[in-house]
């Protein structure tokens, strides 16, 4: 932990860096984040649906206020996703008013990432010079998880976006502690928490540490504003989770990922503390007995965001920044004298060190998109200690360790290149070639002439990995309920090779739950053509196939037992009254899921109900039962 005890030296009234005038700064900044724009919506309807759950719900909530409120799968209001509703109200509300098509859904995801290119930016250049602002801002929006993103319609780009929101009103408290900036902060992560729940509450160990130890005032001063922020956390994050825990289970959909009906135990739970279980996985991917031969090690530990899954979606500068947190912490004496600029380097230490133990150590439950949770502590940690580096580089010592870093950047470039056969062979000398030069012209960066050319080097060698990577990631369709960055790995355990194989349907129940299978159009005509009088035209299992349905016919669906089949909604009775009332038109079965053996009593009731009481059909090889006489 960075206990920067020599801060407040000095009054931040003295001149900064952000008022000194950078001609070229504006071009950077505009160059930078059109760059990020492009990169983020170049070919975006190439994803489709990209996750079917979460799109499903973006279109029920685009017809239906109630479900939009409730974040519903399904416009008939029986089952809401497995996360809060932050993230789909946005994408619903653009699909309300530019009807529903994959931009529609990404386009907005894809403007959030972009906003947090340029408050990465901002944070930083409040307190530091144009160049490391500037490299802050490029370092996230080249981090693969960030690209991966900002192209999809999972909760992590406002998550992300509202965390740095947060860190912004914290710096700026910090300027000059006035009593908005603590309350804005709080809400910042209250609607974070809206949107991916306990995750976004990672950075708060770092900025109650820059609040007590650089704040303003006394120490009951700094903790009474710390309390004010967490009232308008609590305020902002819980508001919905009451009214919807208040609200009679009768009126209101049943809370997906629960096994109580109840947000609040979403949250602890299945968003909470499961996160941190160590179940048993088989090797292949999905449920396994606990002395299973084939049961998948766990990878948790100091190494898991370096191996062949994590690595590629953020791991690039992982040592990167390991060696810049040494570095500020223990040359703490060469930071500026300016007591924002040492929070600031305070803040993204601790954020970056909390988010890498939380991420290496979770247990089993834990999907390769998680690193996003790195991107921006990174961001702002790598610039800060590559500039105190380069600001002491006439030192002799300080210039070697400035090499090391470059040299070691380069050295995980090429380990992580090695996780696939897929580069193009010509990239890992490149890469080399690249950091060999940098490190080189580092050792001679004293000289003033070659200084601009030491930097831009440096900075190509920063992001020449991710930035092929996510030359892969654009141009090849994303979807399902794990997207990953890059190409597939050369290790046949790997997330990347699972995926490859299931998308060729092996094994079948998988590439159900992970992607659902294409409905057939003579399906769709089917129960498109099903009069209004049947709220639900079919239902069926998993969540991924009903969504898919849902989407082609824009008619609600069923998933029977939430996103795995688990969840008990509907129950036997209420799936027994819906049909007597003629409430729903078709159930499709799909034996894969059921030879699976994993789905929850309700939803195995029901099966066996169906296929006992009414007569099975086959159109286009698909199996349907008519529950409507």
């Amino acid at each position: 932990m960075i206990l920067l005890s020599q801060a407040g030296r000095t009054s931040d009234k003295e001149n900064t860096p952000r008022s000194r005038d950078f001609p070229w700064e504006k071009t950077g900044l505009g160059v930078l984040l059109l760059g990020t724009l492009v990169s983020f919506v170049w070919g975006l309807d190439h994803n489709g649906w990209a996750n079917p759950f979460y799109s499903a719900a973006v279109q029920a909530g685009s017809v239906n206020w109630e479900a939009f409120f409730y974040g519903s799968t399904d416009a008939g209001n029986l089952i809401t996703v497995d996360k809060p509703p932050l993230s789909l109200w946005i994408m619903a509300l653009s699909v309300r008013l530019f009807g529903l098509s994959s931009w529609s859904i990404l386009v907005p995801q894809a403007l959030m990432g972009v906003t947090t290119v340029w408050l990465i930016y901002k944070i930083i250049r409040r307190s530091y010079p144009a160049a490391p602002a500037l490299l802050g801002g490029l370092i996230y929006a080249t981090t693969p998880v960030v690209v991966l993103m900002s192209r999809y319609n999972n909760p992590e780009p406002v998550m992300g976006l509202l965390m740095v929101v947060a860190c912004y009103f914290v710096m700026r408290a910090l300027e000059d502690n006035r009593w908005r900036w603590y309350l804005l902060a709080g809400a910042a992560l209250g609607f974070g928490f809206m949107a991916k729940q306990i995750q976004a509450f990672i950075m708060i160990p770092a900025l109650i540490l820059v609040i007590l130890v650089f704040g303003v005032g006394s120490l009951m001063a700094r903790i009474t504003r710390l309390l004010a922020a967490l009232a308008a956390l609590v305020a902002c994050g819980g508001w919905w989770m009451a009214v919807v825990d208040l609200t009679p289970e009768s009126v209101r959909p049943y809370i997906g990922g629960s096994q109580t009906n109840s947000v609040l135990e979403l949250t602890l739970d299945y968003n909470g503390l499961a996160r941190f279980v160590q179940f048993p996985i088989a090797k292949g991917g999905g449920p396994a007995a606990a002395n299973s031969a084939d049961l998948a090690p766990y990878d948790g530990g100091f190494s898991r965001l370096l191996n062949g899954n994590f690595a590629p979606e953020a791991g690039w500068m992982l040592a990167t920044a390991v060696m810049c947190l040494l570095v500020v912490s223990v040359l703490r004496y060469l930071l500026p004298e300016n007591k924002r600029a040492r929070a600031l380097v305070a803040l993204a230490g601790a954020w970056f060190l909390t988010s890498y133990l939380v991420l290496s150590f979770m247990g089993t439950m834990i999907h390769t998109y998680y690193v996003y949770s790195l991107a921006a502590p990174v961001a702002l940690l790598v610039p800060l200690g590559l500039h105190v580096l380069w600001m002491n580089r006439a030192r002799p010592i300080i210039r070697i360790i400035g090499a090391t870093v470059v040299a070691s950047t380069t050295y995980m470039v090429v380990r992580i290149l090695a996780y696939s056969n897929e580069w193009p062979p010509y990239l890992a000398p490149l890469v080399v070639l690249l950091g060999v030069l940098a490190t080189v012209l580092w050792m001679l960066s004293a000289q003033s002439r070659v200084k601009r050319i030491t930097a831009i080097l440096v900075a190509l060698t920063l992001i020449a990995g991710p930035v092929a990577t996510n030359l892969f990631t654009i141009s090849s369709p994303q979807e399902g309920t794990n997207p990953v960055s890059g190409p597939v790995s050369n290790n046949p355990d790997a997330i990347s090779s699972h995926l490859r194989d299931i998308h060729a349907g092996r094994p079948a129940w998988a590439l159900q739950v992970a992607y659902g299978t294409d409905p057939s159009p003579n399906v769709v005509q089917l129960l498109t053509s099903m009069d209004t009088t049947v709220t639900w035209p079919a239902a069926t299992y998993s969540a991924q196939n009903a969504s898919k349905y849902q989407l082609a016919t824009l008619r609600p669906v069923i998933s029977v037992g939430g996103w795995l089949g688990m969840d008990p909604a509907p129950t036997l009775e209420q799936f027994k009254v819906l049909v007597a009332q003629g409430r729903v038109g078709y159930f499709i079965w799909q034996q894969d899921i059921v030879d699976l053996g994993e789905l929850g009593p309700q939803a195995l009731a029901i099966t066996n109900w169906v296929q006992e009481n009414f007569k099975e059909e086959s159109l286009d090889g698909v199996r349907i039962y008519r529950l409507r006489h």
